[in-house]
């Protein structure tokens, strides 16, 4: 808590400084920010965006601005999204910074208080959401779940920033192509980041549940999570605060099919963005080189602590990008799409990810694509189900009785040390490379 109470009152103290920041340069604020909206984020803030030194600097997938650049104009809508959320729930016509960063722990225990004779039920229900919103069975992936006023980070320290890993490379081309990993990967962190903030906020599709439970929470949870969410574009070192949540990724292997997520939270929205993570943690997998010894140096250079704010606030703008560009009736594969996305080499998803966040024709072209081949996938997944059916019918009738076919996750992930920092996985026979994520959803 005094921690919390230091970061926030250096934010104040450097954001009244801001106007008297040397050698700044004033950002276009006609273009940052609507007309109408009288808030500003960190000057810090606004700095590094012009001068791009952000988690996203350099990514060959971001493209090109017009009057400003491609993260300015992310960034911008995404700030305004969030102050008009916190004006809505707190019923204000302007925000009081002071007040924003003062009142958020009292919120955070009031609502863990409300929580707590209802944990379990908030627990399930957050699975249930999840599990519905990204169509994911029991039979797929396993998850366990925790309300809890204490989170246990053990094994889940990341490095402040990119570590130096001493590698050789085969020749110049793979180095360049690792490099290239590096930017992608960057990439679908900040989109794992950009989902789960986005979900963050489901809570209101069950707002009738909420009440049943407790008829005070949703009222806590949209004050809590708006408040939150501006937090980041007021406070430019939101590395250093106070862990709310954590999740963990166990990937399956040959002798364990399933797949695990373990999260922990301290309230029920936070842990709905840690499941979140961790689905999209095991989707961007598909996305990891398949050379074992290349994946530990992305991860290495792309997984650091720094930039997990800035994949905070570019990353909403990022998702929402990627699920504007799919019709309506296909939004339910939204994760199919999303993995086949990230599976691409990395040369042809820089190409075709640029598309989509350019929202160009081409772009809402190649998202078409791949839903016609998931919806094909399906089909012939149906199909062959159903002939398994027929033939395990037979199979029981029959005097040489089997036991039918079961899922193969072969090879589906080469060692222990790729993943999230946040990721592990307790298999020993999990050391061979390669990941082959194609039956995970």
């Amino acid at each position: 808590m005094s921690d919390y109470r230091k970061i926030a009152e250096e934010a104040l103290k450097k954001s009244k400084m801001g106007k008297q920041l040397k050698g700044v340069k004033p950002l276009n604020e006609s273009i940052l920010y609507p007309e109408g909206l009288s808030e500003r984020m960190a000057p810090e803030l606004e700095n590094d965006l012009r001068e791009r030194k952000h988690s996203l600097s350099g990514s060959p997938v971001l493209p090109e601005g017009h009057e400003n650049s491609f993260e300015e104009t992310i960034m911008g809508e995404r700030f305004n999204e969030v102050a008009k959320r916190y004006k809505r729930a707190f019923e204000c016509d302007s925000i009081d910074n002071n007040d924003v960063m003062r009142n958020m722990m009292p919120l955070v225990y009031e609502t863990m208080g409300l929580e707590t004779k209802n944990r379990k039920k908030l627990v399930e229900l957050a699975i249930k959401m999840v599990r519905e919103e990204y169509d994911m069975g029991e039979d797929v992936v396993e998850i366990h779940a925790e309300l809890t006023d204490r989170i246990n980070m053990e094994g889940t320290k990341k490095n402040p920033k990119p570590v130096t890993v001493q590698m050789e490379f085969d020749n110049h081309d793979a180095m360049t192509n690792a490099n290239k990993e590096v930017y992608k990967r960057r990439f679908l962190n900040a989109m794992t980041q950009g989902a789960a903030k986005k979900c963050n906020h489901m809570f209101h599709m069950v707002d009738d549940d909420l009440t049943n439970i407790e008829p005070r929470l949703a009222n806590k949870y949209s004050k809590m999570m708006a408040a939150a969410d501006y937090m980041y574009y007021i406070i430019p070192k939101m590395e250093n605060g106070v862990n709310g949540g954590v999740v963990r990724v166990q990937f399956p292997t040959a002798s364990n099919p399933k797949a695990v997520i373990y999260a922990q939270a301290m309230v029920f929205p936070v842990l709905i963005h840690e499941l979140v993570k961790g689905v999209m943690e095991l989707l961007s997998a598909h996305g990891l080189p398949k050379d074992k010894k290349t994946g530990e140096f992305v991860i290495s250079q792309a997984d650091f602590l720094a930039a997990e704010p800035w994949d905070m606030r570019m990353g909403p703008g990022l998702w929402s990008r990627f699920t504007n560009a799919i019709e309506p009736d296909d939004f339910h594969l939204k994760h199919h799409i999303y993995s086949e996305l990230a599976a691409l080499p990395v040369d042809e998803f820089n190409v075709k990810m640029r598309e989509v966040m350019a929202n160009t024709t081409e772009g809402k072209k190649v998202i078409k694509d791949i839903v016609n081949e998931v919806n094909g996938a399906l089909k012939e997944e149906e199909f062959n189900e159903a002939m398994n059916e027929i033939s395990s019918y037979n199979e029981e009738n029959s005097a040489d009785n089997s036991d039918g076919e079961s899922f193969d996750f072969e090879e589906l992930m080469g060692g222990t040390d790729i993943g999230d920092s946040d990721d592990y996985s307790d298999d020993e026979n999990d050391t061979k490379d390669g990941f082959d994520f194609d039956e995970l959803f």
